[in-house]
């Protein structure tokens, strides 16, 4: 079997499932699909298509020697050049076809070698009936029957090629026809309703079995898309749980969930692991008398200044609440900790984002540090929460703009 000859298939990402359900509800507009569309859809069928040819290809050019008995009988006085043409002629010439099919890049080519091929027997069949003198070789050109049907069939050639091929065959019929005088009007009109009729039969079966090919395979690119987008719009609801758009930073789930991670390493790894928590002093007076447009244009310009100034490759910062934001440090102890609480504090205050009510004139923040050994026994993430937010409370009570930090270098 013949594998490997097309490229992977580019992803349809503009093609949405709208387009493909339009395109369903268009059944004979599916024979030609939007450029994108129809270029992928051959691609996807090359292989499979390949194979078919290549294994009907090789029988037909083996199997139509068989013609040869009906020669024999129908055209006896030209029984020998049959032998030639058929045997020495076609099977080596369709054979030739074959190779040169499996290793053309483009699939009109293909389908063009295909109908050849076909036109090549027609023609020989023909030729010989033309230059018999027998009184059968007029109702033997109904032989031509024998490519319609294989073409249209068993080859299943794309329709639009299977009707030109259809049509050239049937004028070579008619023409075949007058050429041999002696051929009986009373057989031959009846044989060329039959050759119409096989004609528009077969080509029936090949429009719709191309049909049913282009809407299977629309039907599950479109199931596939709307796989893609499920899980595209399960991607930005999870991004959007996870996610603080006021000031682009990860919300309090995904602050929590990171920290789950975090202990689990860190107790694996028997390092330390530190929590900062820091709220900004009177921000609900600030907004009051500022407003909330203000307000959220301050907690943005605090959450860029620790993202940009403050924060270490390995730190992990989110905004906790309404005007609280934590930092988790990981492998880092209470002095290290401390000092980036301290960064921070000096941090908010050099902003000088005035704040008329505060007693500073400017506004400040207060930050609470833990720091824990996941390793120690009874240890959780939890306690390393409430330790920080009670050094947090220690901070508030004691004025604000200060920091207060609970824990050990142990």
């Amino acid at each position: 079997m013949i594998s490997g000859l097309t490229r992977p298939p580019e992803a349809l990402t503009n093609v949405g499932v709208s387009t493909i359900d339009s395109l369903l509800n268009k059944r004979l507009g599916l024979l030609r699909l939007p450029a994108p569309l129809e270029s992928r859809f051959m691609r996807d069928h090359t292989t499979r298509r390949l194979n078919v040819t290549m294994a009907s290809g090789v029988v037909v050019a083996f199997l139509y020697n068989w013609i040869l008995v009906a020669d024999a009988v129908m055209i006896p006085d030209q029984f020998d050049l049959a032998v030639m043409l058929r045997m020495f002629v076609f099977t080596p010439v369709t054979l030739l076809l074959l190779l040169m099919v499996s290793r053309l890049p483009l699939v009109w080519l293909r389908e063009g070698m295909i109908m050849f091929s076909g036109l090549l027997a027609a023609g020989i069949s023909t030729y010989l009936c033309v230059i018999s003198q027998h009184p059968n070789a007029g109702p033997y050109l109904v032989s031509l029957a024998v490519v319609v049907v294989f073409s249209n069939t068993v080859a299943r050639i794309r329709f639009g090629l299977a009707l030109l091929l259809d049509i050239i065959v049937f004028g070579v019929f008619v023409w075949g026809a007058l050429q041999i005088t002696s051929a009986p009007r009373e057989v031959m009109l009846p044989a060329g309703v039959m050759m119409l009729s096989l004609s528009v039969f077969t080509l029936y079966g090949c429009l719709t079995l191309e049909l049913d090919e282009r809407r299977t395979w629309l039907i599950r690119l479109r199931e596939r898309r709307l796989r893609e987008e499920l899980m595209q719009a399960n991607a930005q609801l999870n991004a959007a749980s996870r996610h603080d758009p006021l000031t682009d930073l990860p919300n309090r789930h995904h602050f929590e969930d990171t920290l789950a991670t975090a202990w689990q390493r860190a107790q694996t790894a028997g390092q330390p692991l530190s929590m900062i928590l820091l709220d900004l002093d009177q921000f609900r007076a600030y907004n009051t008398s500022v407003g909330q447009e203000e307000g959220d244009g301050c907690l943005q310009r605090i959450a860029a200044m620790l993202r940009n100034h403050v924060l270490q490759p390995e730190d992990f910062l989110a905004r906790y609440g309404g005007e609280e934001f934590a930092l988790l440090q990981a492998g880092q102890n209470i002095t290290h900790a401390a000092a980036t609480a301290q960064r921070i504090r000096t941090g908010v205050e050099a902003l000088q984002v005035p704040h008329p009510l505060s007693p500073t004139t400017c506004l400040t923040v207060s930050v609470g540090v833990a720091s824990m050994r996941p390793d120690a026994p009874h240890a959780t993430s939890a306690q390393l929460i409430a330790a920080a937010d009670e050094a947090l409370r220690q901070a508030k009570q004691q004025g604000g703009n200060t920091v207060f930090a609970f824990g050990t270098d142990g």
